[in-house]
C-alpha cells in the first residue's frame, strides 16, 4: 500500500507566502474592470490622506486672519467660515490704492484693468495683515537675534516648521522637504502644499499672486530676515516653500506670467464686461 500524503492549506515556506504563484484569470473574468476599480480606491486613499482636518485651534487661526483682513478691507461677507474669508480675498483684490476706497466687487464701474488696484498698495494691505498677527517686538527681536544664525539656515528651518504646524488650516495639508541651497548644500527649510486650498477655493492666479505669493515673501524677507521663493503650481494646485531662498525679479518669475484660470470669477467678468473672446487676466502683477 502507497503512504497516504495528506495535503496541507498550508503554503511549504515563507518565501511561498509572501509570493504566490500567478492565477490565470477565468474565463470571462473582469480583470481590466478591477484593475480600474483598485485604482479608483487607491486614489480616494490617497485624497482622504491629503485633506487637512482643520480643529478648533485652526478656527481660531482662520477667525483671527479674517478679521484682521475685514478690518483692512473695511467689508465683511455674509458668508461664515472659510467661504466668506475667500469673499474678503475677493474683494481685497478690487480695492482702490486708496484705503478708505472700497469698490463694489460684484458691479463693475470701469474697465477691469482700472479695478486692478495698483500692486505695491494691494501688497501693503497684505504685508500689514501678516504684521498685525504677531505680537509686539517679536519680529523684530526674530530678525534681531535669530536670522543671522548659521547664515541664516536655523531661522529658516524654524519659520518652514512653523509655517507647516500654523498654516494648514489656510493651504491644506502640507509637509517639511529639503530644498538646494544657492551654495550647493540642502536645508529642511521648504515647506510643500499638497493642494493649496486657498487657491482651490479662489480660484484666481491673481489673488494667489497678489495676496499670497508676493506679500508673504516680502512678509518674510522685510520683517524676519528671511528669503523665500514660493512658486506655485497652476496645474495641480501645489505649492512649493522655500525659504532661504531670494526670489528671482518679477520679470524672470514664471508665476507672475501666468494666465488666470478659465473658471476665475474676476476674469470671466472681465471677459463679459470687455466682450472679449480671449482669456482675460485677472488683476496681478
Amino acid at each position: 500500500m502507497k503512504p497516504l500524503v495528506l495535503l496541507s492549506p498550508v503554503p511549504a515556506s515563507p518565501f511561498s507566502l509572501r509570493h504566490p504563484p500567478p492565477r490565470r484569470a477565468s474565463p470571462g473574468f473582469p480583470t481590466t474592470r478591477l484593475s480600474l476599480h483598485s485604482e479608483t480606491i487607491a486614489a480616494g486613499d490617497a485624497a482622504s490622506r491629503a485633506e487637512y482636518k482643520p480643529g478648533a485651534f485652526d478656527d481660531l487661526l482662520l477667525n483671527l486672519f479674517r478679521s484682521r483682513m475685514v478690518k483692512e478691507v473695511g467689508w465683511d461677507s455674509e458668508k461664515p467660515g472659510y467661504d466668506g474669508l475667500i469673499e474678503v480675498a475677493h474683494r481685497l483684490m478690487m480695492k482702490g490704492s486708496n484705503n478708505s476706497d472700497t469698490r463694489d466687487a460684484a458691479g463693475v464701474c470701469e474697465d477691469m484693468l482700472n479695478l486692478c488696484l495698483e500692486e505695491q498698495s494691494l501688497h501693503l494691505f497684505v504685508v500689514r495683515i501678516l504684521r498685525s498677527l504677531f505680537p509686539p517686538f517679536l519680529l523684530e527681536l526674530y530678525q534681531l537675534l535669530v536670522a543671522p544664525v548659521g547664515e541664516g539656515k536655523l531661522a529658516a528651518m524654524m519659520v518652514a516648521r512653523v509655517t507647516a504646524l500654523t498654516c494648514q488650516w489656510l493651504m491644506g495639508k502640507c509637509t517639511v522637504n529639503s530644498v538646494d541651497l544657492p551654495d550647493g548644500a540642502s536645508c529642511q527649510s521648504g515647506v510643500f502644499v499638497e493642494r493649496c486650498k486657498y487657491l482651490e477655493e479662489s480660484k484666481c492666479v491673481g489673488i494667489c499672486v497678489n495676496t499670497c505669493k508676493l506679500p508673504t515673501q516680502s512678509f518674510f524677507k522685510d520683517y524676519m530676515g528671511v528669503p523665500l521663493l514660493m512658486e506655485p503650481n497652476f496645474e495641480d494646485y501645489s505649492c512649493q516653500f522655500k525659504f532661504g531662498i531670494h526670489p528671482p525679479r518679477p520679470q524672470e518669475d514664471a508665476a507672475l506670467k501666468e494666465p488666470c484660470l478659465e473658471i476665475c470669477p474676476n476674469a470671466i467678468r472681465r471677459r463679459e464686461v470687455m466682450q472679449n473672446t480671449e482669456l482675460g487676466q485677472c488683476p496681478k502683477a
